[in-house]
C-alpha cells in the first residue's frame, strides 16, 4: 500500500489533465488538436444542442440534450450547461488531446499605424478563424467616410487610409454586423516648417513626415497673398522652396489635405550708427556702421532745413553687419548744421549734426545705483560738445566688470557730434569678492579728462518667492533680505548666487529639503559672511535633506546641486535639545509676527514631548513633524490649511507630542505678539504589545492540522 501511493496520486493529477471544462460562444470555435467544435441551439426545442465537430478527414453533426456524449477523434465531448440569455455552452471535455483553444469565428481588429493632421492610416487584421468576405465601411461622427469590399483569410492584413483624419473613427463589417471604435489622441503635423531664412531671396524648408503629398505655399504680408508656390513633396522628403520677394515681416501658410498651416517671421532690420564726420572746407566726409545683424542696402543723403543740399544728391551703400562704409559730399561751405539721411525700401533713419567746434561737457543722470549679486547696474552719461571722447572707470573692484554702451552698441571711445548718450553697465558677480555688500562701494567715470564720482551699493540675491498656499494672495511684499523663519521656494542651476538674510542672532539651522529629494538629486547648503568667504558646507548623503547649525548672525546661503534643481529653503532658530525659552515677537515688516524654532528630537526618541507657553498677548501655536521630506513639506505656517501635529491659540497653551522612534526635528512655529515663555519637559511613553492577529492563528492552526494529518496517514499505512 505504501508503495502504491505515490502512483494514485500521479494517476489522480493526469486525470485532471485530461479532464477540462471549457466555456464556448455561439460565436466561436473550440479548437481542440485538429479538431473544430461549434454549436447552435434548436429553434423549436432550446434543450437540443446541435454540436459540430470538424476534423481533417471526418466532420459530426449531432444533436445532443444535457449530459450526453460524442466522442471524435479520441476525445468525448459532454454537454453542459446552456445560457440562453449569453448563448453560451458549457462543454466537458474528457480523454486523450493536448492543447485546446477558443477563437472567434468572424472576428477583426484595427491598429493605428499612422495619424497626421491630413490622413490615417490603420491596418485590418482578421483575427477570427474563419475568412472575412465581407464590405468594410468606416464612419466618422455617424458619417460614411470610407466603403469598400475586403477578403482576408485568417491572419491576413489590409491597410486603410481615411482622408481628411478624424479623431474618433468606426470600422464595420456590413454583413457580419461587427464594428470596432478607434479614438485618435493626437494628430501629427503631415507637413512642417523646418526653417525661414533670408538672403537674396525668402527661403522655406519644408519636411513630410509621411506619405507623398501635394502642398500650396503662401508668402503673406499684413495679411495679403504676395506670392504663391506650388510643390509636391515626396515621403519623408526635405524640399527648399524659394519667394522672390523678401519682406522683413509676414507669415508663411501651408495648405495640404485639407489641412493649413501658418508661421510668422520676423527678420531683424539693419541698425546704422554715425561713427564719424569730418568737414573741410566744402567736402563732408562721412563715417557709416551697421551694428545690425542683417545687410544694408539704400541710399545716402545730406540735408539742411529739409532739402538736400549734398552733390551728389545720394550715394547708394551697401554695408555688411558689423563693417563700416565711407561717403564723401560736397556741400555749401558755410553750412554748420546739416542733416545725414539714410534710407532703403525698408529701413530709415537721421542724424542731425553740428559743425561748430566747442568743448565737451559730460554728467551723469544717475550718480547711484543698487544691484544685487550676479545682476547687472546702469548709470545715463550724457555727453554735449562735438569731439572726440574715451571712456574709463576708476576705483572699482576687479570683480565687478564695467562696459559704456551707445545705443546698442559697446564702445570705449566716441565721436560725439552735438550731443550723445551712453550708458555704462555694471555686470556684478556672483560672489562679493574685493567688496562686502554692507558697504557701498564709490568710484569715478572718466571721459577723457572728466570724471564723474558715482556710488554702487550690492545686495544678495532678489527676492525669492516664499513657499506657501496663501503667501502671495495675503501680501504683496518684498524686501532687499530674506527672513528668519519662512521657507522659500529656490529655483537654480549647478550653483546659485548667495540668498542674503536679515541679521539674527542665537543658534540657527539652515535647511534646505523638497522635490529634489524624491527625483533622486542631491544639493548642498554653502554658509558664507558678507565678504564672500565660505564659512562651512553640509555634507549630508544623497537622498536627504541637507542642513547646518550656525551661530553667524550677518551671512548669506548659497545652494549647489547638479543641472537644474528646485527646493525649498528654511532658516529657522535652533534648539539642541528642550530648554526654556523667551521670546519678544514682534510684528515683521511682512505683516506678521512670526518665530519658527527646529528642536532636535533624537534624544526624545520613543518618549513624549509636552509644552506649555504662556504669552501677555494672545498667539498662535502650531507644530509640525520635521523629520520626513513629505513633513518639510507640509510646514506651512502662514497658511490656513493646517497640516501639522498640534494647534492652539491663546495666551497659555499647554500640548504634547508624541516623538517617534526615529524622529530627528520637531518644527514649533509661533505666529502673532508679544513676549512668550515656552517650557518643555520629556515624558517617558509606555511600551505596548500588540496582539497576534487572527490571521496568524488561522495559518499556525492550518499547519498544526497538516502536521497531524501526516501523522495519521503514515500509522494508517505503515
Amino acid at each position: 500500500m505504501k508503495k502504491m501511493l505515490p502512483f494514485l496520486i500521479l494517476l489522480f493529477s493526469a486525470g485532471n489533465i485530461l479532464a477540462m471544462s471549457i466555456e464556448l460562444g455561439i460565436d466561436e470555435v473550440l479548437i481542440v488538436d485538429n479538431t473544430v467544435v461549434s454549436f447552435d441551439v434548436a429553434q423549436n426545442d432550446p434543450s437540443l444542442v446541435f454540436l459540430f465537430l470538424e476534423g481533417e478527414n471526418k466532420s459530426i453533426f449531432k444533436g445532443l440534450h444535457f449530459g450526453e456524449s460524442v466522442a471524435f477523434n479520441g476525445v468525448n465531448y459532454t454537454i453542459g450547461s446552456l445560457d440562453l440569455n449569453k448563448l453560451t455552452l458549457k462543454i466537458h471535455l474528457s480523454g486523450n488531446y493536448s492543447t485546446t483553444r477558443v477563437m472567434k469565428k468572424r472576428d477583426f481588429q484595427v491598429e493605428v499605424l499612422e495619424a497626421f493632421d491630413a490622413y490615417v492610416k490603420v491596418r485590418i487584421k482578421n483575427i477570427g478563424y474563419y475568412e472575412v468576405n465581407d464590405t468594410l465601411i468606416v464612419l466618422a461622427q455617424g458619417v460614411e467616410v470610407y466603403n469598400s469590399p475586403i477578403t482576408l483569410k485568417p491572419g491576413e492584413s489590409l491597410i486603410v487610409k481615411i482622408s481628411p483624419s478624424y479623431n474618433q473613427l468606426t470600422f464595420m463589417l456590413k454583413e457580419a454586423k461587427m464594428s470596432k471604435a478607434v479614438a485618435i489622441t493626437s494628430l501629427k503635423d503631415l507637413v512642417t516648417i523646418e526653417r525661414i531664412w533670408r538672403d537674396e531671396k525668402l527661403h522655406v524648408l519644408l519636411k513630410n513626415h509621411g506619405d507623398p503629398v501635394n502642398v500650396t505655399i503662401k508668402l503673406l504680408v499684413n495679411g495679403l497673398t504676395i506670392e504663391k508656390r506650388e510643390i509636391s513633396l515626396d515621403s519623408r522628403k526635405e524640399k527648399e522652396v524659394a519667394f522672390e520677394v523678401t519682406p522683413s515681416q509676414g507669415a508663411i501658410l501651408v495648405e495640404y489635405g485639407g489641412a493649413i498651416k501658418q508661421e510668422t517671421f520676423y527678420f531683424e532690420m539693419p541698425r546704422i550708427t554715425l561713427v564719424k564726420v569730418e568737414k573741410e572746407v566744402d567736402k563732408l566726409k562721412i563715417w557709416l556702421r551697421n551694428d545690425g545683424k542683417t545687410t544694408f542696402s539704400g541710399r545716402v543723403s545730406v540735408y539742411q532745413s529739409s532739402i538736400i543740399v549734398g552733390e551728389p544728391y545720394f550715394v547708394n551703400v551697401t554695408i555688411k553687419p558689423g563693417e563700416e562704409a565711407y561717403v564723401e559730399f560736397k556741400v555749401p561751405e558755410e553750412a554748420q548744421i546739416l542733416t545725414i539721411g539714410v534710407t532703403s525700401d525698408s529701413y530709415s533713419v537721421t542724424f542731425p549734426i553740428s559743425l561748430k567746434g566747442g568743448e565737451i561737457s559730460a554728467k551723469a543722470i544717475n550718480s547711484y545705483g543698487k544691484g544685487v549679486l550676479g545682476g547687472s547696474v546702469s548709470y545715463v552719461i550724457t555727453l554735449t560738445g562735438n569731439g572726440k571722447v574715451r571712456f574709463g572707470v576708476e576705483g572699482l573692484p576687479e570683480s565687478i566688470k564695467a562696459h559704456f554702451y551707445y545705443g546698442e552698441t559697446q564702445v570705449k571711445e566716441l565721436e560725439v557730434v552735438q550731443n550723445a548718450q551712453v550708458v555704462l553697465v555694471l555686470r556684478l558677480p556672483h560672489l562679493p569678492q574685493g567688496f562686502r555688500i554692507d558697504e557701498p562701494i564709490g568710484f569715478n567715470v572718466t571721459v577723457n579728462e572728466i570724471k564723474i564720482p558715482l556710488e554702487l551699493e550690492v545686495g544678495g540675491i532678489g527676492i525669492l518667492p516664499v513657499y506657501g498656499d496663501n503667501w502671495l494672495a495675503k501680501v504683496n511684499y518684498t524686501s532687499d533680505y530674506h527672513h528668519v523663519g519662512l521657507p522659500y521656494r529656490v529655483v537654480g542651476k549647478e550653483i546659485t548666487s548667495p540668498f542674503l538674510f536679515e541679521p539674527w542672532d542665537g543658534e540657527k539651522i539652515a535647511i534646505i529639503y523638497g522635490r529634489y529629494i524624491r527625483q533622486g538629486e542631491d544639493l548642498r547648503l554653502h554658509l558664507l559672511d558678507f565678504s564672500g568667504n565660505i564659512i562651512a558646507s553640509s555634507t549630508q548623503e544623497k537622498g536627504k535633506s541637507d542642513y547646518l547649525i550656525f551661530n553667524e548672525s550677518k551671512f548669506m546661503i548659497m545652494i549647489e546641486g547638479d543641472n537644474y534643481f528646485e527646493g525649498i529653503l528654511l532658516v529657522s532658530d535652533y534648539l539642541n535639545e528642550p530648554r526654556n525659552i523667551t521670546l519678544n515677537i514682534k510684528r515683521r515688516d511682512f505683516g506678521e509676527g512670526l518665530r519658527t524654532v527646529i528642536i532636535n528630537a533624537t534624544s526624545l526618541r520613543g518618549k513624549k514631548l509636552r509644552f506649555s507657553l504662556s504669552s501677555d498677548r494672545e498667539v498662535e501655536l502650531r507644530v509640525y513633524y520635521f523629520t520626513l521630506n513629505s513633513e518639510k513639506k507640509n510646514f506651512d505656517p502662514l497658511s490656513t490649511n493646517f497640516k501639522g501635529i498640534f494647534r492652539g491659540r491663546g495666551k497659555i497653551i499647554t500640548g504634547e507630542v508624541g516623538v517617534r522612534s526615529y524622529e530627528d526635528f520637531i518644527a514649533m512655529a509661533i505666529i502673532g505678539e508679544g513676549n512668550v515663555t515656552i517650557s518643555f519637559e520629556e515624558v517617558e511613553r509606555v511600551a505596548e504589545v500588540s496582539e497576534v492577529t487572527s490571521k496568524a492563528y488561522f495559518i499556525l492552526g492550518t499547519l498544526l492540522a497538516l502536521l497531524l494529518m501526516v501523522v495519521y496517514l503514515e500509522k494508517k499505512i505503515g
